[in-house]
């Protein structure tokens, strides 16, 4: 079953160059991790939110991204830079539809 981590990042506004440099850091070396088939930052229209996006293939694949020296130097930095704590939500996932054509959106085109 694949999995989805989605996570709110709450950085200090002055403080956000070296939360982007940590995320950059976390996001090249969990793309290399087994198991992990994607893992996207994007940075929000309001100054210090980060939005993270990864997907496994399973439980297993992120429990053993926790324990890898890259997310455990990540959690040994981060939490000095932040505001409060990320909001962090996991979705066990089991069927996924992507579109054919996505240019534009055609509801009838859904596999």
């Amino acid at each position: 079953m694949t999995v989805v981590l989605v996570a709110q990042v709450h950085a200090q506004v002055g403080r956000l160059t070296e939360v982007k440099e940590l995320l950059a850091d976390l996001a090249a070396a969990a793309g290399r991790d087994p198991g992990c088939d994607s893992y996207h930052v994007a940075f929000m229209d309001e100054p210090g939110e980060c939005l993270l996006v990864s997907s496994w293939k399973g439980e297993a694949a992120l429990r053993a991204h926790y324990r890898t020296d890259a997310y455990l130097r990540y959690r040994g930095r981060v939490g000095d830079l932040l505001t409060r704590p990320s909001d962090v939500v996991v979705h066990h996932v089991s069927a996924s539809v992507h579109a054919r054509d996505p240019n534009p959106p055609d509801p009838t085109l859904l596999g």
